[in-house]
Parts: structure tokens; C-alpha cells; sequence
């Protein structure tokens, strides 16, 4: 959960880099701090809903992209395959 934070916190530093980029250079005009401060609280929200979501369901969704795909995927490794002649 920790890293969900962590990452989540350095989504929201990155788009306040890139705001604050936008301002100076594209724009040419400062907004004030308070609308800075309130979009990069819902870009932290948000991305540490979408990662906590995507953490607890990440078997669960490719497991229903291979049913949508129609992909195949099994364990090789597991699977025994006899040659000989049987033993009975």
C-alpha cells in the first residue's frame, strides 16, 4: 500500500512540474496556487484509486482478457505428457 502512495505522490509532483512548465512557457500567465494545488490533489486521488484498483484485481482482469480475447494460457511447466508404452 505503501508504494501505491509513493508512486501516486510522484504522479502528482510530475504534473505539477508540467503545470508549472505549461504556465511559464504556453500560456505566458500565472494562475493562482490554490487551482494548481486542487488539480494535483485529484490527479493523487485518482491515480492512487486507479493503482489500488489495478494492484487488487491485476490477475483478475487478465483473466478476463483472455476470456474476451479468446487466449488460451496454461502452464506448460505443469502439465505432464507420457511417451512410453503404458503401464498397465
Amino acid at each position: 500500500m505503501q508504494k501505491v502512495f509513493m508512486i501516486a505522490g510522484l504522479i502528482s509532483i510530475l504534473f505539477c512540474f508540467f503545470k508549472f512548465l505549461e504556465m511559464k512557457y504556453l500560456e505566458k500567465e500565472w494562475k493562482p496556487l490554490k487551482f494548481v494545488i486542487r488539480d494535483a490533489v485529484v490527479v493523487f486521488l485518482c491515480s492512487t484509486i486507479g493503482l489500488f484498483v489495478y494492484a487488487n484485481i491485476n490477475t483478475s482482469l487478465t483473466d478476463f482478457m483472455n476470456v474476451v480475447t479468446d487466449n488460451k494460457t496454461s502452464n506448460m511447466a505443469a502439465t505432464q505428457i507420457f511417451t512410453d508404452e503404458p503401464g498397465f
